[in-house]
Order: structure tokens, then C-alpha cells, then sequence
């Protein structure tokens, strides 16, 4: 039984069976003030169960820390007469609940309904001092009949003259032990006879047996026939036969009142009434135990109750003495580590906990026994493979009533797969800092706070989102919203974000959304959308996990989105590159084993022939090869950060005058006009430079018509030499300038269609140039041509 309180003493909501016991319905308390919706008894005086309650939740809001209250009586309204209350005495334990930036974000009040328990222990009390009080009345009684006894015996030696005193002296007596017996507050009868006939019967036996005083003078049999067949009648005719007295603690016993049949559970006395020495009958006490008994089933039953719920129970359920040696373990304990369950005070759990984590878990344990503390412990155990587990296991200490410490009741679940996840994730999130150079500051902070946890998001550009799996809503975060092009305001359905995704992959979305529902499987999918503001196709990848509600029901799913258009993108090319080269590959492979395949045939048939011709052609295909090959060497040789630059001083006016004369030489579709400049030395790799120089020039011949000319430029600017390459083409659009030194990436279009290369030549260049501490970009328009530039710092005088 519980109830929820904000911190300023405000009911937030109580359990179904806290609203039971205190006969109240959550609507109506809900929101009151604690003392408004429970007053304390004006009738009861002394009554400081208000002041108690008030003191002990100002010092958990003072401290921080939960307390245990010892047992306090407090009444609650009777809803049913209003004005009046119901007797309740109660357990209460206060424990405080921050939230994740420490503050107290409310308390709960947990308690347990004692009042049976206290009221049994009472009545108990009563009916003992009540027994102990007849039972001294009894032996009055006995003594009283052996001094009648006695003084019969001595007035039958008197004369006759005294046997009229004698009888009425005895007379007396017997009235005396009559009046004793029917006006005692414990119940008493006087059986006579082998057939038990009720001689004296007082009023507080009548009310226990149910009847009136008509069954005086009827036998056992007809005055109360629903006893036939019980034990208590074989007990009764025993002592009866044997005089031997006898006294039953607890006994079972089931009688008729008003016409229904009632059990109840009585200490029972008997004994015989003797007669000059011979049983004449049988006096019968009865004293009704049976709220203590109830009491004492309740109890029984609540441990079975628990053990048999630990026993089917997932939850790993053990229970320790005040010393902390295990009393029990449930079978999904024994299950797991295969530990016997015959003697396990002897057992040393801590020998299977993981070296790593012994001491730890040994402390926190005993730090937990000492201070009788709640703790919660994470940590790994061997189980009966041999294996280690991560259990996460929470000790709480058991008090009895009368808050004396009983030791720990421990639960605790296997979270290895939890920590597989944790690690996964923290493994996406290592990769996704380390891949954005500008956001290690930012993610260094997210261990901070949530706040820090934003700022890294919105500055990585990540969303995140959370999907209640229930109501179908999500709660995203502005990030998130923006790459899909969601409203920026209001509330985001799952059926408004289906609308952003691209028709092929609202199959797959939908079956991983289904898997995380059903079988709580970890999100992790990438896949195409359509922002709904823009129209623009993107490329997401969303990563999250499913969480469980208390019912173990999965009922929210947590992810974060990234845009890895550019990855995604940069993969299809590769992938197309690879497609392409193998093409590229396979056409001088071709073109070689044809001409080889000739010289074969010409060979073999003998015939005179020029061979020279053919070898050329071979030679042609084999230098292309080698110049395709030699362009993947260089990237593998970037990227693995093998290359070396073998620096020395030369003029970059000649090399570029020397590439100009070859051009001219070489090439007849074009015309070449080359500006020269002065104190062009440079401190560089020559052969590295020229290879980017020969590859402006020949991307300058590829993508310009037949019969326009190519200018090269030679300027000095401060202390750099600007080298530019000028062509009247093609030009480049615009939205492919900024990406055209990208590893791969090649201008998609019908005029570049037919154009052979793999998008790595201008990706080297650039390589070079910044290896080199210079600069290189390009300026163009759409059909007005392009002038690729490139800098370098000029050699100094050494």
C-alpha cells in the first residue's frame, strides 16, 4: 500500500489497495493536502499520530534520505458516517525520489495496515488475563469445595444436632460454586453423567455456544448435536473416564449460531468433578483464541503466499538473516547458479562473484548490513555454465513490528544483455563523436547534464525522439522535426512521420517498428525520406531501444536520428566506382587479350607480318591500366598516410612550361596559351605537383569542345604563387562545386555521361595541394567554362 506525495505534502496519486484500506477513491484525494484529506481524530486523546507523520516527511525533505516510522495509531474518516472514525494502526516508511538533477521530485508513502495485528495482540492480552483470572477463580473454587469437603466430613462425626447446619452450610457452598461459575466472564459448564447432561451453564457459555438456557438438563448430544463427530467429544468423554484433566490450545471447533454453522478456535479446559471419590461429571471451560490463531494463519499464509510468488517469480528473490547468511533463495536463484538450497547458510556467495567486482560488492553489502540501508548493487556472478552474468540486485532491510532488524529481503534480474546494448550504443556514439572533429568539446560535456545533451545533439546535428507504443505519439526533439519537416509545434503522430518516408522502405520501417512492439528488438535502421517541407530526399538512420513499463509491457521506444545523406551517398558512389572500374579494367584487358590472341594465330600460322602495330596497341592499353592503377595507389597511399613527400626547391613556371610544350605535341584538338610569372620557386615534391598540373590540364582538354583554347595562369600573390588552369566547356553547376573535390564524386549529367573517369582524379589534387600547406578551388558557370586554381607558399631564401 502506498501513496504518492509532491513536495510540498500534496497527494499525487494511491494504490488500489492503500484506497481500500483507507476507504477513499483516488478522484477525490487526489491533489488535497495530506492533512486535509486524512484529518487527524479530535476524539482521540494524546492522539499525535498528525505531528508524527509531518515530522518524519520534513525530515526526508530535510535530509534526503527515507525513514521508517514505528508504529502509529491513525484513525481514518468512516466515508459511510461522516464525523466518526475507524480505529487503524499503521507502519509508515517515507522514501524520497529525485530526479536527475538531484532534486526531490516526490515522496512515497508506503505503509503497512498493522491494526489486526496490534487488536490481536491486545485481545490476546485480555483473554490471557481473563483465562489466568478464571483459572484462579477455578482453583477458589476447588479450595472452597475441599474446605466444604472437609467440613462435611468433620459434621458427619458431629451429633446429629448439627445436620440441619451441616445441610444448610453445604447448600450454601453449592450456591456459592453455582454463582461462581454462572456469573464468571469466561465460559463454564458442568456436565453430570455418562451422557454429559448440562447441569450449570453460564451466560458467557450460552453466548459461545449459540443456544439459550432451554439445553440445561438435555445431554451433550441434544443440546448441541452439531458437535457430533468433532474431536472435542472424544476428549470431553475422555477426561470424564479417566479423570485426568486435560487443556487444548487452538482447538477447531464448529457450532451452530442462529442458524448458521460458524468455526472458531478455543483454549479448552477441562475437569473432572469428583463425587466421593468416583467422576460424577465434567467441568468445561472454553476461552475464544480465534482472532490470535487467524492472526497467526494470516502470517503463515502471507509467507506462503510469498514464497510460492518468489518460487514462480523471473526475479532473482533471496532473503538473509540479520547477519547476513542466506535463508533462502528462489528457484530462479537456484536455476541460474545451479546453488543448493539445503544449507545455504553455509554457502560463500561472494566466492562466484567476478574478481573485478568482489570488493566492491562485498563493501556496498556490508556497508548495507551495518547501517540497515537500502543499497543496490551491480556487479557480474558465475553461473552453473561457468559463465559470467551482470545482475543488478537491490537489497531492502526487513524490520518486525516492532522495528527490530530481520535482515535484507534482495531482488534482482539479469541486465547482461542490457549491458550489451549500453555497450553497442556507447560504441555508436564513440563512432559518431570521433566522426565530427567539431563536436568532441561538445560530446565531452554530455555526462554532465541533459542541457549539455541538447547542445551536443543540435550541434552534431542529431535528433531524438521518444514513441509512446500505447497512444502512437512522439515527442521530438526540434532537430528531429526539421529533418523530416515536421511542424516545428504541436503533436507528432507515427502516421505523420510514415508520410515522410519513401514508399519502398515503409515496409521495413514498419516491420522494425513491429519487432521493437512485440519482441522489444533494438531499432536500427537507415532508410530514404522525403522532407515534407522542402521535398528533398534524404538518407536517415535512426538508433534507439525499447523500453519496458512495470508491467514488463514494452511501452516507449527512445531513439536518436542522424542525416547520413552524404555517407549514404558517398557509399553509392563507391559503389558505382567500383562498378566503373571494373568496367574500366576489363575494356584494355579485353582490348590486350585480343591483340595477344592475334599475335597467337599469326604465330602459329607462320605468316610474315609487321607485329610492331599490334605491340604498340598492347603498349597503349597497359600504360592506361597502369595510370588507372597508379591513381588507386595514390589513394590508398593518402588515406593509410603512407605517401611521402620528397621536398626540394624547382620553379613551377617551368614544369607547367615543360607540360605545355607536351600538350602542344600531344594533343591537336586545342590550343594552349601559358602566362608566365617570375621567382616561382617553390619547396615541394616536383613529380607530385606536376602530377596535379597534368591532371588540370587533361581534365581541361575532357570537358571542353574541339577547337577552344586553354589558358594557364602563373601570378604571384604576397608570398604565394597562384597556378590556374582556364578551359571554355561545360562549365559546373552550381550545387556540384562544393563537392567536387570529394573522394569519387562525379558530375551527373548528359554531357558527362559519355566522359571516362572515377571521380578521384581532382580528390588527389586537392590531397596534394593540402599536404602541401596551399589551397585549391575552381570558379565556374554553366556553360561559360571553368578556371581550376590552385596555391602554394612561395620557397624562402635558405
Amino acid at each position: 500500500m502506498f501513496m504518492i506525495l509532491s513536495p510540498n505534502l500534496y497527494i499525487l496519486t494511491a494504490s488500489d489497495l492503500f484506497l481500500e484500506a483507507t476507504g477513499t477513491r483516488r478522484d477525490t484525494i487526489a491533489g488535497s493536502y495530506i492533512f486535509d484529506a486524512f484529518p487527524g481524530n479530535p476524539d482521540l486523546e494524546g492522539a499525535d499520530g498528525v505531528k508524527n507523520i509531518l515530522s518524519s516527511l520534513r525530515k526526508v525533505i530535510a535530509t534526503g534520505k527515507q525513514h521508517a516510522m514505528p508504529v502509529q495509531r491513525y484513525d481514518v474518516p468512516d466515508r459511510s458516517i461522516p464525523g466518526t472514525f475507524i480505529v487503524r494502526y499503521w507502519e509508515p516508511l517515507h522514501v524520497p525520489v529525485f530526479d536527475d538533477t538531484g532534486s526531490l521530485s516526490y515522496i512515497i508513502q508506503s505503509v503497512k495496515n498493522v491494526t489486526g495485528e496490534i487488536m490481536s495482540r491486545a485481545e490476546a492480552k485480555q483473554s490471557r488475563a481473563d483465562r489466568e483470572e478464571s483459572l484462579r477463580e477455578l482453583d477458589l473454587v476447588n479450595r472452597r469445595l475441599s474446605a466444604a469437603h472437609d467440613t462435611l466430613q468433620v459434621m458427619n462425626l458431629s451429633l446429629e444436632s448439627e445436620v440441619a447446619k451441616r445441610t444448610l452450610e453445604l447448600e450454601q457452598s453449592e450456591r456459592k460454586y453455582r454463582n461462581l461459575i454462572e456469573h464468571s466472564p469466561v465460559a463454564m459448564q458442568v456436565f453430570r453423567g455418562e451422557d454429559m447432561t448440562f447441569e450449570i451453564v453460564n451466560d458467557s457459555m450460552l453466548r459461545f455456544l449459540g443456544k439459550d438456557r432451554d439445553i440445561i438438563g438435555k445431554t451433550l448430544f441434544q443440546g448441541v448435536p452439531e458437535i457430533i463427530g468433532q474431536p472435542v467429544v472424544d476428549v470431553l468423554y475422555g477426561v470424564y473416564r479417566t479423570g485426568k484433566p486435560l487443556e487444548l490450545h487452538g482447538e477447531k471447533v464448529i457450532l451452530e449460531r442462529n442458524g448458521i454453522s460458524e468455526t472458531g478456535y478455543y483454549d479448552v479446559i477441562y475437569r473432572a468433578l469428583y463425587d466421593d471419590g468416583e467422576v460424577t461429571g465434567v467441568l468445561g471451560i472454553a476461552i475464544d483464541v480465534t482472532p490470535q490463531i487467524l492472526a497467526q494463519q494470516a502470517i503463515l499464509e502471507s509467507e506462503e503466499r510469498f514464497r510460492n510468488m518468489a518460487e514462480g517469480s523471473d526475479i532473482f528473490i533471496s532473503l538473509t538473516d540479520e547477519h547476513g547468511a542466506l535463508e533462502y533463495l528462489n528457484a530462479s536463484w537456484a536455476d541460474m547458479t545451479g546453488w543448493a538450497r539445503d544449507n545455504l547458510k553455509q554457502l560463500s556467495w561472494d566466492e562466484f562473484v567476478h574478481p573485478d567486482d568482489r570488493k566492491a560488492v562485498t563493501a556496498k553489502f556490508l556497508h548495507g548490513l551495518e547501517n540497515k540501508q537500502e543499497f543496490t548493487n551491480e556487479f557480474r556472478l558465475q553461473n552453473k555454465e561457468n559463465e559470467y552474468r551482470w545482475l543488478r540486485i537491490k537489497g531492502i532491510p526487513r524490520f518486525d513490528s516492532t522495528q527490530s532488524f530481520n535482515g535484507f529481503i534482495f531482488s534482482g534480474i539479469d541486465v547482461t544483455e542490457e549491458k550489451q546494448r549500453l555497450l553497442e550504443i556507447e560504441y555508436i556514439n564513440k563512432a559518431l563523436i570521433f566522426s565530427n572533429e567539431q563536436l568532441s568539446d561538445a560530446n565531452l560535456k554530455l555526462l554532465e547534464s541533459e542541457e549539455n545533451l541538447k547542445t551536443a545533439f543540435d550541434a552534431g546535428g542529431l535528433g531524438s525522439c521518444s514513441l509512446d507504443l500505447k497512444t502512437g505519439r512522439a515527442e521530438m526533439s526540434p532537430t528531429y522535426r526539421h529533418l523530416y519537416g515536421l511542424p516545428q509545434q504541436g503533436d507528432i503522430s507515427w502516421g505523420m512521420l510514415l508520410d515522410s518516408v519513401e514508399p519502398e522502405f515503409l515496409n521495413e520501417v514498419n516491420l522494425v517498428l513491429e519487432n521493437a512492439i512485440n519482441h522489444g528488438a533494438p531499432v536500427d535502421s537507415t532508410y530514404a525520406i522525403r522532407n515534407l517541407s522542402t521535398g528533398e530526399r534524404r538518407w536517415m538512420r535512426v538508433v534507439g531501444k525499447v523500453y519496458q513499463g512495470a508491467d514488463g509491457v514494452n511501452e516507449r521506444i527512445y531513439a536518436v536520428v542522424m542525416d547520413v545523406t552524404s555517407q549514404k551517398e558517398d557509399e553509392i558512389r563507391k559503389n558505382d566506382f567500383i562498378a566503373m572500374v571494373s568496367h574500366e579494367l576489363k575494356t584494355p584487358l579485353t582490348s590486350i587479350s585480343g591483340y595477344v590472341q592475334l599475335l597467337d594465330l599469326k604465330t602459329r600460322q607462320g605468316s610474315s607480318y609487321d607485329g610492331k602495330p599490334v605491340l604498340d596497341k598492347i603498349q597503349t592499353q597497359l600504360k592506361k591500366m597502369t595510370t588507372m592503377i597508379n591513381g588507386f595507389l595514390s589513394i590508398s597511399r593518402l588515406e593509410s598516410g603512407k605517401i611521402q613527400l620528397a621536398r626540394k626547391k624547382f620553379d613551377i613556371a617551368d614544369i607547367t612550361s615543360r607540360l605545355v610544350e607536351e600538350y602542344h605535341t600531344l594533343v591537336s584538338t586545342h590550343s594552349f596559351v601559358f602566362n608566365h610569372c617570375t621567382a616561382t620557386l617553390v619547396h615541394a615534391d616536383e613529380d607530385k605537383i606536376e602530377h596535379v598540373i597534368n591532371n588540370l590540364l587533361s581534365n581541361a582538354v575532357k570537358y571542353s569542345p574541339s577547337g577552344t583554347s586553354i589558358e594557364i595562369n602563373c601570378t604571384l600573390k604576397g608570398d604565394l604563387v597562384v597556378l590556374s588552369v582556364k578551359d571554355n566547356g561545360m562549365g559546373i553547376h552550381a550545387h556540384d562545386v562544393p563537392r567536387l573535390f570529394e573522394r569519387y564524386y562525379r558530375v551527373q549529367s548528359l554531357q558527362t555521361s559519355t566522359i571516362a573517369g572515377f571521380g578521384i582524379g581532382l580528390y588527389l589534387c586537392a590531397e596534394i595541394i593540402h599536404r602541401h600547406s596551399g589551397k585549391i578551388w575552381v570558379e565556374s558557370e554553366l556553360d561559360q567554362g571553368s578556371t581550376f586554381y590552385f596555391s602554394l607558399p612561395i620557397a624562402n631564401g635558405e
